[in-house]
């Protein structure tokens, strides 16, 4: 079954004449340091036509039941399947060298490269794009850049989001519908979507949470609130609430990515330069909660 037309394919092929592959991934939560993957899927488009890699894949522990309401894959679901380290290789295999494009790609490609560096698959020179990146740029129109409302405002079929087959297939459409927006895509704009190379990732060879950080986890998990000193930015050592989301790996270094709530933007801190951590009140805790809403 052909998930694209011939006019799809052939505004990808014009940008990406060998082929292009978007993926995405379902996990135990949203930190590749620390969490799993659950299902691994893509779907591959090349002058030769398409093809599908699709696995669900035993994570190893309990999947948390508010992961299990947003994309409905149970613990049963899993049992018994191949783990990461045995479908990863065959998943590099499937994408050889050609171009990746996920939404959000800093995640999906997060637990890919962790998960690369744990069993020792060697990084190559596939470069990473991004369609909620390039979306931005691309389709300036939208409400907002979730692939759910892109989806629905540029009416691409969606069935079963949070579905890793399913948003990988819409994601490339996302992508090629903003391509399509420019009658010659030239180098400039292809880079309004790039990220990294996965080569890039040869310089970072330190994954591990420094020990001083380890009580951030907890907090990751439930996004609660903490203070960090950041060495770093417009507040230079003084400390800063924040909503921490995410332990990202990136090719400079390992990155908290966090709600920052004094500047009420989504920021990435270097672990490297958190100083410190400091816990909030209650009283502190509801008083920006209080002004979140009322922004």
């Amino acid at each position: 079954m052909a998930h694209f037309t011939e006019a799809e394919r052939e505004i990808l092929l014009r940008s990406f004449p060998n082929g292009i592959v978007a993926l995405d991934l379902e996990t135990t939560g949203l930190s590749p340091l620390i969490d799993k993957v659950i299902e691994l899927s893509a779907i591959k488009v090349t002058p030769y036509g398409e093809d599908v890699f699709d696995e669900l894949i035993d994570p190893k522990i309990e999947i948390p039941k508010f992961t299990i309401d947003i994309h409905g894959i149970t613990n049963d679901m899993v049992q018994g399947k191949r783990t990461l380290d045995k479908v990863l290789p065959e998943f590099i295999n499937f994408i050889g060298s050609l171009p990746l494009v996920a939404h959000n790609a800093k995640f999906d490609l997060g637990f890919i490269v962790f998960g690369m560096h744990q069993i020792g698959l060697p990084l190559h020179e596939s470069h990473v794009y991004c369609s909620c990146k390039f979306s931005r740029y691309a389709l300036r129109g939208s409400t907002n850049f979730k692939l759910s409302t892109l989806t629905t405002e540029l009416e691409i079929p969606l069935e079963n989001h949070h579905r890793a087959l399913d948003d990988a297939i819409a994601c490339l459409k996302v992508y090629e519908r903003g391509l399509r927006v420019f009658k010659k895509p030239d180098r400039k704009i292809l880079n309004e979507g790039h990220l990294f190379k996965l080569k890039d990732f040869d310089k970072q060879d330190d994954f591990e949470i420094p020990k001083k950080l380890k009580p951030l986890q907890d907090k990751v998990k439930d996004q609660e609130m903490i203070e960090i000193k950041y060495r770093g930015g417009s507040l230079k050592n003084q400390f800063r609430p924040i909503r921490p989301i995410s332990f990202l790996p990136m090719p400079q270094g390992n990155m908290l990515y966090a709600h920052c709530l004094v500047s009420d933007m989504y920021k990435s801190f270097s672990l490297k330069k958190i100083a410190e951590l400091r816990e909030l009140s209650d009283e502190q805790k509801n008083e920006l909660k209080a002004k979140m809403v009322k922004k």
